[in-house]
């Protein structure tokens, strides 16, 4: 078995907040969503030959995609020991009391509302008083870095409330109605790089990181204005598929994800965060 520390299982481009600096390009009405029973059997493959420690359902919104549950139920099966990520912006929570008995039972399973607007912090808190039962315990994590209040229910259940409403600027680099990618030094950007252990499974086939698996498809919906040279790098991001070798699984595992790859040089090779204030596409 070839060993994964942490991947993540990208399930959606749809998104109900529209948030600069998006690194999913999700701030956009990104169209294009997967059905768990649509590579039930390519994971069943993977499976059988890669383990994963660590993995994350997310999109967009996870929650949005109407086979979430086959997803979450599909990973954990295949994947028993690994530890479950569900970030969710929490708009949707209180249309998934659903989710309640699975974070009851599995306690491998960590869902957490990332806050992408500080004036909405009070009323996502809420939703998820609505969603946990009985008397709530709370309790605090608050370092340089990390905001996190922990809200425990009497079942020990536990939901986490992120502060993350301080985006740094994304791949998309967009000049008045124009928009194309960064033309860094791929081995700058990789070093400062927040998702470059974010190896990302996308319909069926393992990228180095989200945005790499991304850009072909964004592509294709706004049209990017790029040069020929770098169009062909989009259209040609190193990808595994599960039929590879073990071989060339195990290339790309210990060769490609852990170091820059050429298409790196779409991404900043120096952040500028800012303060966000994501709004509800429907508000805007």
């Amino acid at each position: 078995m070839m060993n994964i520390g942490y991947a993540e299982f990208y399930i959606t481009n749809v998104c109900n907040l529209a948030c600069t600096g998006c690194n999913r390009f999700n701030d956009r009405k990104f169209t294009g969503w997967q059905r768990w029973s649509d590579y039930a059997d390519v994971y069943e493959k993977w499976a059988e030959q890669v383990n994963i420690n660590q993995f994350s359902i997310l999109g967009g919104e996870p929650l949005l995609n109407s086979s979430f549950y086959d997803w979450l139920e599909g990973t954990t099966r295949l994947w028993p020991n690994a530890r479950v990520g569900i970030p969710s912006n929490g708009y949707q929570l209180p249309q998934h009391k659903k989710l309640y008995k699975y974070l009851q039972d599995n306690k491998r399973i960590n869902f957490s509302v990332c806050v992408h607007n500080k004036k909405e912090r009070q009323k996502l808190i809420g939703y998820v008083q609505d969603f946990l039962e009985g008397s709530i315990h709370y309790d605090y994590d608050n370092t340089l870095y990390r905001e996190v209040l922990k809200m425990t229910d009497d079942n020990d259940v536990t939901v986490e409330v992120h502060n993350n409403w301080w985006f740094h600027q994304g791949a998309i680099v967009k000049q008045d109605s124009i928009e194309t990618l960064h033309n860094s030094d791929p081995t700058v950007a990789h070093e400062i790089c927040h998702s470059k252990i974010c190896h990302h499974f996308d319909k069926g086939r393992l990228y180095k990181c989200g945005a790499s698996a991304l850009f072909k498809e964004y592509d294709n919906q706004f049209s990017l204005a790029l040069s020929d040279s770098d169009r062909q790098l989009i259209e040609n991001v190193p990808v595994l598929e599960v039929s590879a070798s073990y071989d060339e699984k195990q290339q790309f595992i210990t060769q490609v994800l852990p170091n820059p790859i050429p298409q790196c040089k779409f991404c900043p090779e120096e952040y500028f965060g800012d303060q966000i204030f994501a709004e509800e596409k429907k508000n805007l």
